[in-house]
Protein backbone atom coordinates (compact mmCIF):
# COMPACT_ATOMS: atom_id res chain seq x y z
CA UNK A 1 0.00 0.00 0.00
CA UNK A 2 1.33 3.42 -0.96
CA UNK A 3 1.83 6.47 1.22
CA UNK A 4 -0.98 8.30 -0.56
CA UNK A 5 -3.38 5.44 0.11
CA UNK A 6 -2.55 5.46 3.83
CA UNK A 7 -2.93 9.25 3.89
CA UNK A 8 -6.32 8.96 2.20
CA UNK A 9 -7.52 6.33 4.69
CA UNK A 10 -6.35 8.51 7.59
CA UNK A 11 -8.07 11.63 6.25
CA UNK A 12 -11.24 9.62 5.63
CA UNK A 13 -11.38 8.82 9.36
CA UNK A 14 -10.51 12.38 10.39
CA UNK A 15 -13.13 14.03 8.16
CA UNK A 16 -15.80 11.54 9.26
CA UNK A 17 -14.87 12.09 12.93
CA UNK A 18 -15.26 15.87 12.51
CA UNK A 19 -18.90 15.11 11.61
CA UNK A 20 -19.45 18.15 9.40
CA UNK A 21 -23.05 19.28 9.15
CA UNK A 22 -22.38 21.37 6.07
CA UNK A 23 -22.69 19.45 2.81
CA UNK A 24 -20.06 21.74 1.29
CA UNK A 25 -17.43 20.81 3.88
CA UNK A 26 -18.27 17.14 3.54
CA UNK A 27 -17.91 17.43 -0.25
CA UNK A 28 -14.52 19.11 0.15
CA UNK A 29 -13.34 16.39 2.52
CA UNK A 30 -14.52 13.65 0.17
CA UNK A 31 -12.85 15.38 -2.79
CA UNK A 32 -9.50 15.50 -0.98
CA UNK A 33 -9.66 11.78 -0.15
CA UNK A 34 -10.68 10.79 -3.69
CA UNK A 35 -7.95 13.02 -5.19
CA UNK A 36 -5.28 11.26 -3.11
CA UNK A 37 -6.60 7.87 -4.17
CA UNK A 38 -6.67 8.91 -7.83
CA UNK A 39 -3.05 10.10 -7.58
CA UNK A 40 -2.03 6.75 -6.12
CA UNK A 41 -3.46 4.93 -9.16
CA UNK A 42 -0.51 6.06 -11.25
CA UNK A 43 2.07 5.38 -8.53
CA UNK A 44 0.86 1.91 -7.52
CA UNK A 45 3.49 -0.72 -8.29
CA UNK A 46 4.03 -3.92 -6.33
CA UNK A 47 6.18 -5.81 -8.84
CA UNK A 48 3.37 -8.28 -9.47
CA UNK A 49 0.50 -7.55 -11.82
CA UNK A 50 -2.01 -9.63 -9.90
CA UNK A 51 -1.25 -7.64 -6.75
CA UNK A 52 -1.36 -4.41 -8.76
CA UNK A 53 -4.87 -5.34 -9.92
CA UNK A 54 -5.99 -6.19 -6.39
CA UNK A 55 -4.54 -2.92 -5.11
CA UNK A 56 -6.51 -1.07 -7.79
CA UNK A 57 -9.69 -2.83 -6.66
CA UNK A 58 -8.88 -1.74 -3.09
CA UNK A 59 -8.48 1.86 -4.27
CA UNK A 60 -11.83 1.69 -6.04
CA UNK A 61 -13.55 0.23 -2.99
CA UNK A 62 -12.09 3.02 -0.86
CA UNK A 63 -13.43 5.64 -3.28
CA UNK A 64 -16.92 4.15 -2.98
CA UNK A 65 -16.62 3.97 0.81
CA UNK A 66 -15.44 7.59 0.98
CA UNK A 67 -18.46 8.81 -0.99
CA UNK A 68 -20.72 6.74 1.23
CA UNK A 69 -19.26 7.73 4.61
CA UNK A 70 -18.46 11.39 3.88
CA UNK A 71 -21.31 12.41 1.59
CA UNK A 72 -24.34 10.17 1.82
CA UNK A 73 -24.54 9.29 5.51
CA UNK A 74 -23.34 10.64 8.83
CA UNK A 75 -22.20 7.42 10.50
CA UNK A 76 -21.63 8.94 13.95
CA UNK A 77 -25.34 9.76 14.14
CA UNK A 78 -26.95 7.15 11.90
CA UNK A 79 -25.08 3.96 12.91
CA UNK A 80 -24.70 2.12 16.18
CA UNK A 81 -22.67 -0.81 17.43
CA UNK A 82 -24.36 -3.32 19.71
CA UNK A 83 -21.86 -2.50 22.51
CA UNK A 84 -22.31 1.28 22.30
CA UNK A 85 -23.59 2.90 25.49
CA UNK A 86 -23.92 6.42 24.09
CA UNK A 87 -24.16 7.78 20.52
CA UNK A 88 -20.78 7.91 18.81
CA UNK A 89 -21.23 11.64 18.19
CA UNK A 90 -20.84 12.17 21.97
CA UNK A 91 -17.46 10.45 22.14
CA UNK A 92 -14.14 12.28 22.23
CA UNK A 93 -12.36 12.90 18.94
CA UNK A 94 -9.88 10.04 19.35
CA UNK A 95 -12.64 7.68 20.45
CA UNK A 96 -14.55 8.64 17.30
CA UNK A 97 -11.49 7.81 15.21
CA UNK A 98 -11.24 4.30 16.68
CA UNK A 99 -15.01 3.84 16.44
CA UNK A 100 -14.92 4.77 12.75
CA UNK A 101 -11.86 2.58 12.18
CA UNK A 102 -13.80 -0.39 13.48
CA UNK A 103 -16.89 0.56 11.49
CA UNK A 104 -15.07 0.98 8.16
CA UNK A 105 -13.35 -2.38 8.61
CA UNK A 106 -16.66 -4.15 9.37
CA UNK A 107 -18.00 -4.29 5.80
CA UNK A 108 -20.63 -6.91 6.56
CA UNK A 109 -21.93 -4.96 9.54
CA UNK A 110 -21.58 -7.80 12.05
CA UNK A 111 -22.77 -6.30 15.34
CA UNK A 112 -23.75 -3.01 13.69
CA UNK A 113 -27.13 -1.44 13.02
CA UNK A 114 -26.49 -1.53 9.25
CA UNK A 115 -26.07 -5.30 9.07
CA UNK A 116 -28.03 -6.73 6.15
CA UNK A 117 -30.49 -9.32 7.39
CA UNK A 118 -30.25 -12.90 6.08
CA UNK A 119 -27.10 -12.16 4.05
CA UNK A 120 -24.58 -13.67 6.47
CA UNK A 121 -24.59 -17.26 7.74
CA UNK A 122 -24.26 -17.13 11.56
CA UNK A 123 -21.60 -19.09 13.38
CA UNK A 124 -22.69 -22.65 14.13
CA UNK A 125 -23.85 -22.93 17.79
CA UNK A 126 -21.43 -25.85 18.22
CA UNK A 127 -18.50 -23.52 17.43
CA UNK A 128 -19.28 -20.57 19.71
CA UNK A 129 -16.70 -21.38 22.35
CA UNK A 130 -13.20 -20.14 21.59
CA UNK A 131 -11.60 -23.59 21.45
CA UNK A 132 -14.25 -25.16 19.21
CA UNK A 133 -14.28 -22.08 16.98
CA UNK A 134 -10.51 -22.11 16.48
CA UNK A 135 -10.54 -25.85 15.75
CA UNK A 136 -13.35 -25.43 13.20
CA UNK A 137 -11.54 -22.56 11.47
CA UNK A 138 -8.31 -24.58 11.35
CA UNK A 139 -10.21 -27.37 9.59
CA UNK A 140 -11.69 -24.84 7.19
CA UNK A 141 -8.27 -23.35 6.51
CA UNK A 142 -6.70 -26.73 5.72
CA UNK A 143 -9.55 -27.87 3.45
CA UNK A 144 -9.65 -24.60 1.54
CA UNK A 145 -5.87 -24.44 1.29
CA UNK A 146 -6.05 -27.84 -0.40
CA UNK A 147 -8.64 -26.42 -2.81
CA UNK A 148 -6.34 -23.47 -3.48
CA UNK A 149 -3.45 -25.82 -4.24
CA UNK A 150 -5.56 -27.81 -6.71
CA UNK A 151 -6.82 -24.66 -8.46
CA UNK A 152 -3.29 -23.22 -8.60
CA UNK A 153 -1.85 -26.43 -10.08
CA UNK A 154 -4.54 -26.36 -12.74
CA UNK A 155 -3.84 -22.69 -13.57
CA UNK A 156 -0.10 -23.41 -13.80
CA UNK A 157 -0.58 -26.47 -16.03
CA UNK A 158 -3.52 -25.51 -18.24
CA UNK A 159 -2.24 -25.13 -21.82
CA UNK A 160 -5.04 -22.67 -22.61
CA UNK A 161 -4.28 -20.35 -19.71
CA UNK A 162 -0.52 -20.56 -20.34
CA UNK A 163 -0.77 -19.92 -24.08
CA UNK A 164 -3.08 -16.94 -23.85
CA UNK A 165 -5.78 -18.64 -25.92
CA UNK A 166 -9.40 -18.07 -25.04
CA UNK A 167 -10.94 -20.37 -22.42
CA UNK A 168 -13.75 -20.94 -24.93
CA UNK A 169 -11.36 -22.69 -27.34
CA UNK A 170 -11.69 -26.08 -25.62
CA UNK A 171 -15.44 -26.34 -25.90
CA UNK A 172 -18.28 -25.43 -23.57
CA UNK A 173 -17.64 -28.06 -20.88
CA UNK A 174 -13.99 -27.08 -20.40
CA UNK A 175 -15.03 -23.42 -20.65
CA UNK A 176 -17.29 -23.86 -17.62
CA UNK A 177 -14.58 -25.87 -15.86
CA UNK A 178 -12.04 -23.07 -16.39
CA UNK A 179 -14.51 -20.54 -14.99
CA UNK A 180 -15.17 -22.82 -11.99
CA UNK A 181 -11.43 -23.09 -11.29
CA UNK A 182 -11.08 -19.29 -11.41
CA UNK A 183 -13.94 -18.84 -8.93
CA UNK A 184 -12.56 -21.65 -6.75
CA UNK A 185 -9.19 -19.92 -6.54
CA UNK A 186 -10.75 -16.65 -5.37
CA UNK A 187 -13.09 -18.50 -3.01
CA UNK A 188 -10.21 -20.42 -1.43
CA UNK A 189 -7.92 -17.39 -1.07
CA UNK A 190 -10.61 -15.27 0.61
CA UNK A 191 -11.60 -18.12 2.93
CA UNK A 192 -8.00 -18.86 3.97
CA UNK A 193 -7.30 -15.19 4.73
CA UNK A 194 -10.57 -14.86 6.64
CA UNK A 195 -9.88 -18.01 8.69
CA UNK A 196 -6.39 -16.78 9.59
CA UNK A 197 -7.71 -13.41 10.76
CA UNK A 198 -10.56 -15.07 12.67
CA UNK A 199 -8.19 -17.44 14.49
CA UNK A 200 -5.91 -14.55 15.48
CA UNK A 201 -8.76 -12.26 16.58
CA UNK A 202 -10.64 -14.89 18.59
CA UNK A 203 -7.49 -16.55 19.94
CA UNK A 204 -6.15 -13.19 21.17
CA UNK A 205 -9.52 -12.46 22.83
CA UNK A 206 -10.05 -9.42 20.59
CA UNK A 207 -13.43 -10.65 19.34
CA UNK A 208 -16.09 -13.18 20.16
CA UNK A 209 -16.55 -16.13 17.76
CA UNK A 210 -19.96 -14.75 16.70
CA UNK A 211 -18.18 -11.76 15.14
CA UNK A 212 -16.48 -14.00 12.54
CA UNK A 213 -19.11 -15.91 10.53
CA UNK A 214 -18.05 -17.65 7.34
CA UNK A 215 -17.19 -15.30 4.47
CA UNK A 216 -19.40 -17.21 2.00
CA UNK A 217 -22.90 -18.63 2.20
CA UNK A 218 -24.13 -22.13 1.37
CA UNK A 219 -23.93 -23.16 -2.29
CA UNK A 220 -27.39 -24.71 -2.03
CA UNK A 221 -28.86 -21.18 -1.92
CA UNK A 222 -27.35 -20.19 -5.27
CA UNK A 223 -30.17 -21.32 -7.54
CA UNK A 224 -30.71 -17.83 -8.99
CA UNK A 225 -28.16 -15.21 -10.00
CA UNK A 226 -29.64 -12.79 -7.48
CA UNK A 227 -29.40 -15.31 -4.65
CA UNK A 228 -25.90 -16.29 -5.70
CA UNK A 229 -24.68 -12.72 -5.24
CA UNK A 230 -26.90 -11.99 -2.24
CA UNK A 231 -26.55 -15.20 -0.23
CA UNK A 232 -23.61 -17.28 -1.54
CA UNK A 233 -20.80 -14.97 -2.62
CA UNK A 234 -18.98 -12.88 -0.01
CA UNK A 235 -20.74 -9.74 1.24
CA UNK A 236 -17.66 -7.63 2.01
CA UNK A 237 -18.70 -4.80 -0.32
CA UNK A 238 -22.47 -5.06 0.10
CA UNK A 239 -23.03 -2.05 2.36
CA UNK A 240 -20.93 0.35 0.30
CA UNK A 241 -22.08 -0.94 -3.08
CA UNK A 242 -25.67 0.03 -2.30
CA UNK A 243 -24.64 3.61 -1.54
CA UNK A 244 -26.81 5.06 -4.31
CA UNK A 245 -29.85 3.01 -3.37
CA UNK A 246 -32.25 3.31 -0.43
CA UNK A 247 -29.48 3.00 2.13
CA UNK A 248 -30.49 5.29 5.00
CA UNK A 249 -32.02 3.70 8.12
CA UNK A 250 -35.73 4.31 8.59
CA UNK A 251 -35.09 5.84 12.01
CA UNK A 252 -32.27 6.70 14.35
CA UNK A 253 -30.78 3.52 15.89
CA UNK A 254 -31.08 5.13 19.32
CA UNK A 255 -34.83 5.78 19.01
CA UNK A 256 -37.03 3.81 21.38
CA UNK A 257 -39.47 3.31 18.53
CA UNK A 258 -36.99 1.06 16.78
CA UNK A 259 -36.88 -1.47 19.59
CA UNK A 260 -40.67 -1.41 19.91
CA UNK A 261 -41.09 -2.23 16.24
CA UNK A 262 -38.49 -4.96 16.35
CA UNK A 263 -40.12 -6.59 19.38
CA UNK A 264 -43.66 -6.25 18.06
CA UNK A 265 -43.33 -9.30 15.86
CA UNK A 266 -44.39 -7.44 12.73
CA UNK A 267 -42.97 -8.87 9.54
CA UNK A 268 -41.13 -6.40 7.37
CA UNK A 269 -43.06 -5.37 4.29
CA UNK A 270 -41.63 -6.67 1.06
CA UNK A 271 -40.08 -4.05 -1.19
CA UNK A 272 -41.52 -3.41 -4.64
CA UNK A 273 -39.68 -5.31 -7.35
CA UNK A 274 -38.65 -2.08 -9.09
CA UNK A 275 -36.98 -0.77 -5.90
CA UNK A 276 -35.10 -4.02 -5.40
CA UNK A 277 -33.92 -4.12 -9.00
CA UNK A 278 -32.83 -0.47 -8.80
CA UNK A 279 -30.69 -1.31 -5.77
CA UNK A 280 -29.19 -4.26 -7.63
CA UNK A 281 -28.40 -1.99 -10.58
CA UNK A 282 -26.58 0.44 -8.33
CA UNK A 283 -24.68 -2.38 -6.63
CA UNK A 284 -23.47 -3.98 -9.87
CA UNK A 285 -22.58 -0.62 -11.45
CA UNK A 286 -20.54 0.29 -8.37
CA UNK A 287 -18.93 -3.15 -8.42
CA UNK A 288 -18.05 -2.64 -12.09
CA UNK A 289 -16.44 0.70 -11.16
CA UNK A 290 -14.45 -0.87 -8.29
CA UNK A 291 -13.02 -3.60 -10.51
CA UNK A 292 -12.39 -1.17 -13.36
CA UNK A 293 -10.08 0.69 -11.00
CA UNK A 294 -8.08 -2.55 -10.90
CA UNK A 295 -8.03 -2.52 -14.71
CA UNK A 296 -6.72 1.05 -14.72
CA UNK A 297 -3.86 0.30 -12.31
CA UNK A 298 -3.04 -2.79 -14.39
CA UNK A 299 -3.09 -0.70 -17.58
CA UNK A 300 -0.56 1.77 -16.19
CA UNK A 301 1.69 -1.10 -15.18
CA UNK A 302 1.50 -2.63 -18.69
CA UNK A 303 2.33 0.74 -20.27
CA UNK A 304 5.35 1.07 -17.97
CA UNK A 305 6.59 -2.42 -18.84
CA UNK A 306 6.14 -1.91 -22.58
CA UNK A 307 7.80 1.51 -22.56
CA UNK A 308 10.88 0.07 -20.83
CA UNK A 309 11.22 -3.04 -23.01
CA UNK A 310 9.89 -2.04 -26.43
CA UNK A 311 11.18 0.52 -28.88
CA UNK A 312 7.61 1.21 -29.96
CA UNK A 313 6.83 2.23 -26.37
CA UNK A 314 3.16 1.95 -25.42
CA UNK A 315 1.68 1.83 -28.91
CA UNK A 316 1.69 -1.99 -28.93
CA UNK A 317 0.43 -2.38 -25.38
CA UNK A 318 -3.04 -3.96 -25.24
CA UNK A 319 -5.94 -2.12 -23.66
CA UNK A 320 -7.31 -3.89 -20.58
CA UNK A 321 -9.59 -1.17 -19.19
CA UNK A 322 -13.15 -2.46 -19.14
CA UNK A 323 -12.46 -6.20 -19.10
CA UNK A 324 -13.69 -6.50 -15.51
CA UNK A 325 -16.74 -4.24 -15.89
CA UNK A 326 -18.56 -6.28 -18.54
CA UNK A 327 -19.03 -9.31 -16.30
CA UNK A 328 -20.73 -7.31 -13.54
CA UNK A 329 -22.90 -5.36 -15.95
CA UNK A 330 -24.05 -8.61 -17.57
CA UNK A 331 -25.33 -9.76 -14.18
CA UNK A 332 -28.04 -7.09 -14.43
CA UNK A 333 -29.25 -8.68 -17.66
CA UNK A 334 -29.25 -12.10 -16.03
CA UNK A 335 -31.21 -10.92 -12.99
CA UNK A 336 -33.77 -9.19 -15.21
CA UNK A 337 -34.18 -12.29 -17.39
CA UNK A 338 -34.62 -14.70 -14.50
CA UNK A 339 -36.99 -12.29 -12.75
CA UNK A 340 -39.21 -12.15 -15.83
CA UNK A 341 -39.20 -15.95 -16.20
CA UNK A 342 -39.99 -16.46 -12.50
CA UNK A 343 -42.90 -13.99 -12.69
CA UNK A 344 -44.34 -15.82 -15.71
CA UNK A 345 -43.93 -19.12 -13.87
CA UNK A 346 -45.80 -17.81 -10.82
CA UNK A 347 -48.69 -16.63 -12.98
CA UNK A 348 -48.81 -20.06 -14.61
CA UNK A 349 -49.07 -21.69 -11.19
CA UNK A 350 -45.56 -23.18 -11.05
CA UNK A 351 -44.55 -23.90 -7.45
CA UNK A 352 -40.98 -23.77 -6.18
CA UNK A 353 -39.57 -27.22 -5.53
CA UNK A 354 -36.60 -29.49 -6.09
CA UNK A 355 -37.03 -29.47 -9.88
CA UNK A 356 -37.30 -25.70 -10.18
CA UNK A 357 -34.17 -25.40 -8.07
CA UNK A 358 -32.32 -27.89 -10.27
CA UNK A 359 -33.26 -25.76 -13.26
CA UNK A 360 -32.06 -22.73 -11.32
CA UNK A 361 -28.65 -24.27 -10.57
CA UNK A 362 -28.25 -25.14 -14.26
CA UNK A 363 -29.23 -21.59 -15.23
CA UNK A 364 -26.70 -19.98 -12.88
CA UNK A 365 -23.97 -22.36 -14.08
CA UNK A 366 -24.80 -21.71 -17.73
CA UNK A 367 -25.01 -17.92 -17.39
CA UNK A 368 -21.78 -17.66 -15.41
CA UNK A 369 -20.02 -19.88 -17.93
CA UNK A 370 -21.24 -17.56 -20.68
CA UNK A 371 -20.62 -14.16 -19.02
CA UNK A 372 -17.24 -14.62 -17.33
CA UNK A 373 -14.89 -15.89 -20.13
CA UNK A 374 -14.41 -12.41 -21.67
CA UNK A 375 -13.22 -11.04 -18.34
CA UNK A 376 -11.15 -14.14 -17.58
CA UNK A 377 -9.48 -14.06 -21.01
CA UNK A 378 -8.69 -10.36 -20.74
CA UNK A 379 -7.24 -10.47 -17.26
CA UNK A 380 -5.24 -13.65 -17.90
CA UNK A 381 -3.65 -12.03 -20.94
CA UNK A 382 -3.08 -8.76 -19.10
CA UNK A 383 -1.30 -10.54 -16.25
CA UNK A 384 1.19 -12.08 -18.70
CA UNK A 385 1.63 -9.90 -21.80
CA UNK A 386 4.88 -7.94 -22.03
CA UNK A 387 6.02 -9.31 -18.65
CA UNK A 388 9.60 -8.45 -17.84
CA UNK A 389 11.88 -11.39 -17.07
CA UNK A 390 11.90 -12.50 -13.48
CA UNK A 391 8.65 -10.76 -12.55
CA UNK A 392 5.02 -11.50 -11.94
CA UNK A 393 3.25 -14.57 -13.20
CA UNK A 394 6.05 -17.14 -13.13
CA UNK A 395 4.57 -20.37 -11.81
CA UNK A 396 5.91 -21.54 -8.47
CA UNK A 397 5.68 -25.09 -7.19
CA UNK A 398 2.78 -25.76 -4.89
CA UNK A 399 3.06 -27.78 -1.69
CA UNK A 400 1.32 -30.75 -3.34
CA UNK A 401 3.86 -30.74 -6.17
CA UNK A 402 6.78 -30.63 -3.73
CA UNK A 403 5.39 -33.57 -1.73
CA UNK A 404 4.66 -35.61 -4.87
CA UNK A 405 8.19 -35.02 -6.14
CA UNK A 406 10.08 -35.72 -2.90
CA UNK A 407 7.95 -38.56 -1.55
CA UNK A 408 6.79 -40.35 -4.71
CA UNK A 409 9.29 -39.05 -7.25
CA UNK A 410 6.51 -37.80 -9.52
CA UNK A 411 6.61 -34.39 -11.17
CA UNK A 412 2.95 -33.44 -11.34
CA UNK A 413 3.18 -30.41 -13.64
CA UNK A 414 4.36 -32.28 -16.79
CA UNK A 415 1.92 -35.14 -16.14
CA UNK A 416 -1.09 -32.83 -15.70
CA UNK A 417 -0.06 -30.64 -18.65
CA UNK A 418 0.19 -33.61 -21.01
CA UNK A 419 -3.16 -34.93 -19.79
CA UNK A 420 -4.85 -31.54 -20.33
CA UNK A 421 -3.31 -31.27 -23.82
CA UNK A 422 -5.11 -34.47 -24.83
CA UNK A 423 -8.50 -33.13 -23.74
Amino acid sequence: MGVLFLAARTLLLIFAALNFRSVSWRFIGCSVVVALLAADVRLACTGNRVLDYLFGVTLGATVVQSVHVLLLVRPLEEYRHELDKVPASQLSFMQRIFWLLKMTYSPRGIGWSFKAENSVVPVDPRHRTRTSFIVSRLRWFLSHYLLLEVATIYANCSPVLLSGASVTSQGYIMQCFNVAMAFSQTYAIVTCIHCTLAIVAVGANLDEPQAWPQPFGHLKNGYTIRKFWGKVWHQFFRHDLTLLGPHRPECNPWDAVRSEHSSGGKSKEREPWATTYRRLCYAFVCSAFVHTCGDIVLQFRIWDDFSSTSASRTIDAPNVIGYSALYFLLQLVGVLMEGAVMEVGKRMGVKEGIWTRMVGYAWVWMFTGFSYPFTLDGLTTAFRVGQRAGEGMEAKETLIEVIADRVFGVQLAPVISSWLLRM
